[in-house]
């Protein structure tokens, strides 16, 4: 028996019917707490502000505020608040403008209950997830990305793909913090990404680093 919590969440989705559907299904695990429900982007950023979830669920197609717009109005009162885009719709655009906006994950409505709570388990402990169909949008569908990467770049994603900030990075690669930078936008040019968390993403689901990276 666990004595820790549950996993705070807020659902937001401006159809009813998704919403109930969406609670029924998280509701069979006993990990997650569904602690609001929102028919909105606007309303959505209110809740986040009013119960502090662990995690928001946040459909990106909306009539009032969007989702890219909601995750940007959440994040610039709550930085630390970890949002999963929950979104029927795949496109190179809508991926990376969630990503930039804040999202820690991307996933497509028609996955199933088990995917989507373990997408929101990686959520909650800061971890980034992406469906594996997003992969082809944000680079490409060759599997030559990232094959041209330097060892010291391979070095330096393999951290920064385990959460070290470029100062920790630098620190434990014996780097200037300028270097790392330098190195960081290489590897963001390279793998065709625009921002950390997809770069740390697609290391994962590439295999480019080591799973244990963090580890050792």
């Amino acid at each position: 028996m666990t004595t820790s919590r549950p996993i705070r969440l807020v659902l937001a989705d401006d159809h009813a019917v998704v919403l109930e559907g969406l609670s029924m299904v998280l509701s069979r695990f006993d990990d997650f707490e569904i602690v609001a429900t929102a028919l909105g982007g606007r309303e959505a950023v209110m809740c986040v502000s009013e119960v502090r979830p662990d995690v928001v669920l946040m459909d990106l197609s909306m009539p009032d505020v969007d989702g890219v717009e909601a995750i940007r109005q959440i994040h610039a009162e709550q930085p630390s608040a970890r949002v999963l885009a929950l979104t029927a719709f795949l496109e190179h655009q809508l991926v990376t403008a969630a990503i930039e906006a804040g999202a820690l994950g991307y996933l497509l409505k028609s996955a199933s209950g088990d995917e989507i709570a373990a997408a929101v388990r990686i959520v909650a402990a800061g971890g980034s997830t992406l469906t594996p169909a997003a992969l082809p949008l944000l680079a490409g569908d060759g599997d030559t990305v990232g094959q041209d990467l330097t060892p010291r770049e391979r070095d330096v994603l393999g951290h920064l793909a385990a959460g070290l900030s470029n100062k920790h990075i630098a620190t434990e690669l014996g780097l200037r913090p300028g270097t790392v930078r330098i190195h960081v936008s290489n590897i963001l040019a390279k793998l065709y990404v625009e921002n950390r968390t997809a770069a740390a993403v697609l290391a994962r689901e590439r295999g480019l680093v080591a799973t244990d990276h963090g580890d050792r």
